[in-house]
């Protein structure tokens, strides 16, 4: 699709968006440290569809940090009613569309591409509840196939845990652990507009999440690079308990870079049951909840070799876990603001870092790879799911 040449906006609007970008980047990189890899990814000129992974409600400073480039972000107009949202728009340029005009959004993104602009695409649809990569929406394949630039992915790594994170189960209402926030920013390979479907996509931003999370642990050993891999997932919650049974040993193993980096700390218990709600174990664990008698309800993040098979008792929530070689691959998890969290047949959702290459599952904390189980895949909501169940 060509189009025409854009019309340049007047000279104060200019002013203003390189005066709030230079302000805006000074903010955002003093207090989040963003840092970014392959930012050579981002041609020097020319038009680029930027396809970001979507955890907050300011991935925009956090994308517009991290890229080379002055971003455009593809906006729902509703919120244009307020003031100072249009203010923002109009100084950043933003590409507004209305709700249900599915056609209009695609070609109005389709022409700024094209007119040479970098362009952001949140591929998702959606903020993530979960933490991990959501279902992509298929009309990304309907504008790739309108484009005459290339699609290049972005993950960013970190912005779980920020306050305008889903994290805590809540938006916004919530302080900071600590700052400032260090976040990292991977561009994936780049792909030709022929080739932009959403199995592909989701494949380079799988493989973008590996390459951000190895930008952040360059030296980490893999209980280190796992256990911040566990913790970008709203299973396990942060700077809580959560109990193992005494005698369990794959708890403490599968665990410990989690417990170091965000304070959940494993607490030990002789018995099914107590204050702490969050259970992690495998056969041994299974095995002594089945026979107990629970009145409070618990959550069994289960490792065991039969995580797959039903676990029915009243006031226990069980979610099946796949941990390979000692390192955590997948975890099911609580629903989330409508998204699942589990699955039947799944276990559970494949945690940031991981990216699968043929028959292995490979990441900076086996960058080997590692062989995954028999008719094993993950399906196009992300989930490890399994031929057999």
């Amino acid at each position: 699709m060509s189009a025409s040449a854009p019309v340049a906006p007047p000279w104060h609007i200019r002013v203003q968006r390189v005066l709030l970008r230079f302000i805006g980047l000074l903010i955002i990189r003093t207090v989040y440290r963003v840092r970014t890899v392959n930012a050579d990814r981002i041609p020097a000129k020319g038009g680029v569809l930027l396809l970001p992974n979507h955890v907050t409600f300011t991935d925009a400073f956090f994308i517009t940090a991290a890229c080379p480039r002055p971003v455009r972000f593809v906006m729902d107009d509703r919120p244009l009613e307020y003031a100072a949202v249009r203010w923002f728009c109009s100084v950043f340029n933003t590409v507004n569309i209305r709700k249900g005009q599915s056609r209009e959004a695609l070609r109005l993104t389709v022409d700024a591409v094209n007119q040479g602009d970098v362009v952001c695409y949140f591929a998702e649809g959606q903020l993530a509840r979960t933490g991990a990569l959501n279902e992509l929406k298929r009309g990304i394949e309907l504008i790739s196939g309108k484009l005459e630039a290339p699609l290049v992915p972005l993950w960013i790594d970190g912005a779980w845990g920020s306050v305008f994170s889903f994290e805590r189960n809540v938006f916004f209402r919530k302080k900071p652990y600590q700052l400032p926030h260090r976040q990292f920013a991977a561009f994936g390979e780049p792909i030709a507009p022929a080739d932009g479907t959403v199995e592909i996509i989701r494949d380079r931003l799988l493989k973008a999440s590996a390459d951000a999370v190895r930008l952040r642990f360059p030296e980490g050993t893999p209980s280190e690079i796992n256990g911040h891999q566990i913790g970008q997932v709203n299973a396990l919650p942060w700077r809580k308990p959560f109990a193992v049974l005494k005698g369990e040993e794959v708890a403490s193993s599968l665990t410990e870079g989690f417990s170091e980096e965000f304070g959940s700390l494993a607490v030990t218990r002789e018995s099914i049951g107590g204050p702490v709600t969050s259970w992690v174990g495998g056969n041994f664990t299974r095995s002594r909840i089945e026979a107990s008698e629970i009145s409070a309800p618990i959550d069994f993040y289960d490792f065991g070799s039969n995580a797959l098979e039903p676990l029915t008792r009243e006031n226990v929530r069980h979610f099946p876990c796949l941990a390979i070689d000692g390192l955590v691959i997948s975890m099911s998890m609580p629903d989330r603001g409508g998204q699942p969290g589990s699955r039947t047949g799944s276990w559970g959702l494949l945690l940031p870092g991981w990216f699968v290459d043929g028959n292995l599952v490979k990441g900076p904390a086996a960058e080997n790879g590692i062989p995954l189980p028999a008719g094993t895949s993950v399906d196009a909501g992300g989930f490890v799911v399994t031929e057999s169940a």
